[in-house]
């Protein structure tokens, strides 16, 4: 849910803040007051088209910023975990830049980011109809999701089984493409293995066994070097006649008892100084053993560079280290023992895909045949909505078909195409006027009318969707007080679900709302700059009245808007009971 939109020098708009509330929120105000640069903004923020046009006269930057509620939000939550974003405290921030030279800054909860995660992470959380473009209902690759939500539970469950026969069916074919190389490539790709891993075992290749060699090597290498400076350093401590560090310990330790006999307390320096000599002595007898250890070797330092040169040559063809060796030995090893019996395993796989094959087969049937009868009562109910909605003459067709694929599914002698969904494409199509085919709906004419038509589906479709959000622009234009009426109970009604926004000219519908902005422009400075109030109840009849009768209402005006706005809430109660009691039902 949108809880506020800030937006700082966007057209002739330089700072506003509105914190709009759950139900329907509805802004209101004399044309050209900026009502819709308010949607403008939103798209915006949104990840919508941007331009230096959008920066307010005289500025270098456009800045808007959205506040959503999370806790009616799940989908968004996932889309942000999927782009690693953090969400705390339930909420989200959006943020969107203008540079004066057209170019944009995007961020999501103080973090850069693209317009493209704007717009994903936006289709989550608001829905526009109006004069943009970029409607989830506009693209025919929702409406069968639409379609599917308006069966409700047992059209869902009937999708939920297709889809886990489809993965089903996919991992099957997947590992028999895998394994139904041809005979020669099988073939080679064996005798490579079988060489590959022949050449690794013959290794007999050891964790850590590289450094040690390595180690090795170079004591070999460096064997007279070691053994001469080895002995240089024993002789040093132990036998440099009379100048060996054991030689210069003695005479401290001989000076140190003497004076340790006239006084008892340089003891402790007796008992220090010996433990020096005798670790000297020990040093001197391991310097002497290492010494004697190393010893020029030529057969084995060749031997230890011939097995560093076949590590090495492992290394180029099979990993960077031993380990990655041993790890790629037992990939091939598998893969290997796979190849050996993929006959037995090709027959089968063959036959779990018939068995699996003829079970999607039958439940992408089923749910095929459950979705045409539902498109008879969408179809139905869509129609009743738009004349309700001053467009009685409009036509609506739920256009369903199956599609060919050389790889899809076999049905009634044919390849199919097949998905996670069935077998069925659908597309929403309509003719808003007579004599016109139905059309797509991003074919149909924009403005009020799409507006509508999209109210109609929303209405009937509120369940089968989870966006939060729904924005309506343009939704009165052309339509009268009648019509105006049903409109704005219909949005009423949507708004006991979702939260609606709304732009309007009709009396008729500012009635209803639950949080109301009157959108206005204001002079200062010899600027022009739109400003928005939240109205209180007097404050909203003197509104309602001014859309009824002009500037300056007469008491008979203000009269009949206090009963419009009297009405209004009386249906928004009822409206609300019954929502909440299907609610505990």
């Amino acid at each position: 849910m949108l809880t506020e939109l800030r937006i700082r020098n966007f057209a002739i708009i330089d700072a506003l803040a509105i914190r709009f509330g759950r139900g329907l929120n509805l802004l209101t105000g004399e044309t050209g007051a900026g009502k819709s640069i308010v949607v403008d903004a939103l798209v915006a923020l949104l990840g919508g088209r941007v331009s230096a046009e959008m920066i307010r006269s005289g500025e270098e930057e456009a800045v808007i910023e959205g506040r959503f509620d999370l806790r009616d939000s799940p989908a968004a939550a996932e889309r942000l975990a999927s782009m690693g974003i953090d969400v705390e405290g339930e909420e989200v921030v959006l943020v969107r830049e203008i540079a004066a030279g057209g170019r944009s800054r995007g961020y999501i909860n103080g973090r850069a980011a693209t317009a493209g995660m704007l717009r994903e992470v936006g289709a989550e959380l608001v829905e526009i109809h109006g004069q943009h473009e970029g409607q989830r209902l506009l693209s025919p690759s929702t409406h069968l999701d639409f379609l599917d939500g308006y069966g409700g539970q047992e059209v869902l469950a009937l999708r939920a089984r297709v889809e886990t026969l489809y993965r089903e069916w996919q991992e099957i074919r997947h590992e028999l493409e895998s394994l139904r190389l041809g005979e020669r490539e099988r073939a080679r790709r064996v005798d490579l293995l079988s060489f590959q891993l022949q050449e690794i075992d013959a290794a007999r290749l050891e964790p850590n066994e590289e450094e040690e060699l390595r180690l090795l090597h170079t004591r070999l290498l460096h064997a007279e070097r070691l053994s001469r400076l080895i002995l240089e350093a024993y002789g040093r401590l132990y036998e440099a006649d009379g100048n060996a560090a054991i030689d210069s310990v003695a005479r401290v330790l001989a000076s140190l008892r003497e004076g340790a006999s006239l006084d008892p307390s340089l003891s402790k320096y007796v008992q220090a100084v010996e433990e020096i000599r005798q670790n000297i002595v020990e040093l001197a007898r391991e310097l002497r053993q290492y010494a004697d250890s190393v010893e020029t070797d030529p057969g084995r330092l060749a031997t230890v560079a011939e097995r560093l040169e076949l590590i090495r040559t492992l290394k180029r063809k099979y990993g960077e280290t031993v380990e990655e060796i041993l790890r790629y030995r037992e990939e091939i090893s598998r893969e290997l023992s796979t190849l050996m019996r993929s006959d037995e395993r090709i027959a089968e796989l063959e036959a779990q895909l018939e068995e699996v094959e003829e079970k999607l087969r039958e439940a992408c049937l089923v749910l095929s045949q459950r979705r045409r009868e539902l498109i008879r009562e969408l179809e139905r109910e869509v129609v009743a909505e738009l004349s309700s909605l001053d467009m009685p003459r409009a036509t609506f067709r739920v256009q369903m078909d199956w599609r060919e694929d050389p790889h899809g599914l076999f049905i009634d002698g044919r390849r199919i195409a097949v998905t996670g969904r069935g077998v069925d494409a659908v597309e929403f199509l309509l003719s808003a006027n007579p004599g016109e085919p139905p059309r797509p709906l991003a074919k149909v004419a924009s403005g009020g009318e799409l507006s509508r038509i999209m109210l109609a589906l929303r209405c009937i479709l509120a369940e089968a969707d989870a966006i939060p959000t729904l924005v309506f622009d343009e939704i009165d234009a052309g339509i009268g007080g009648r019509t105006g009426q049903v409109v704005g109970e219909k949005l009423l009604t949507l708004s006991t679900r979702r939260q609606v926004i709304c732009v309007t000219h009709l009396p008729q519908i500012a009635s209803m709302a639950d949080t109301h902005f009157y959108v206005y422009k204001q002079v200062e400075g010899g600027r022009t700059r739109t400003c928005v109030k939240a109205l209180e109840r007097d404050e909203r009849i003197q509104e309602v009245a001014r859309m009824l009768a002009g500037k300056r209402p007469s008491p008979i005006a203000l009269e009949h808007a206090e009963e419009m706005v009297r009405k209004s809430q009386e249906i928004a109660k009822t409206l609300r009971s019954k929502t909440g009691a299907r609610a505990r039902l």
